[in-house]
């Protein structure tokens, strides 16, 4: 994998911490039942991510060693399959984007 592909996961892992962040600023209140279940929405989003990406994680710090684009992407489309609210083309749009600003650049 060529130093942009590597700059651009990186770049994608770095958007989907951001994602998974902003959990800590819902405030949860139990006494609302409507709020506790956009909250729990939220919640599963969060994990769904850090599912997808736990691997990718791993790979960016081992230099993407083994590292399986295909296999990348199939887990984000299930983390979507469990959380509606994960949006891989979402993460796909970044990561192209990101690769394209960086192969233009050199």
């Amino acid at each position: 994998m060529d130093t942009a592909r590597k700059d651009a996961y990186r770049y994608l892992l770095y958007w989907a911490m951001l994602d998974i962040r902003g959990i800590a600023w819902h405030r949860f209140q139990w006494w609302r039942p409507f709020r506790f279940i956009a909250h729990l929405r939220h919640v599963r989003r969060a994990g769904n991510i850090a599912d997808a990406m736990h691997n990718l994680a791993q790979h960016a710090a081992l230099d993407f060693d083994r590292f399986d684009e295909a296999t990348f992407w199939d887990a984000l489309d299930y983390a979507h399959s469990q959380s509606p609210l994960v949006d891989p083309s979402r993460y796909r749009q970044l990561f192209d984007d990101r690769l394209a600003e960086l192969s233009n650049s050199s």
